[in-house]
């Protein structure tokens, strides 16, 4: 297995979403089904920002590591 970028992993997520809310559009007739993907899209939910902030942290924590430490 190849190591993914943050940012990657980001836009796979948010990709995810994207063909599961189709997958969910598309379900007629199949409550189970619909119940499923609405669960992981609840599950998937807010992960792209969580992600986008510990992007953010991890380059002030590298501007801090690189600097000694001086804000």
């Amino acid at each position: 297995m190849n190591p993914v970028s943050l940012c990657d992993a980001k836009c796979r997520v948010q990709q995810a979403q994207e063909m599961l809310s189709l997958w969910l559009e598309a379900t007629t007739n199949d409550d189970r089904t619909a119940n499923l993907l609405g669960g992981v899209l609840t599950m998937l939910d807010g992960i792209p920002d969580v992600m986008d902030a510990a992007e953010g942290e991890l380059c002030v924590m590298d501007a801090l590591t690189r600097s000694g430490g001086k804000a």
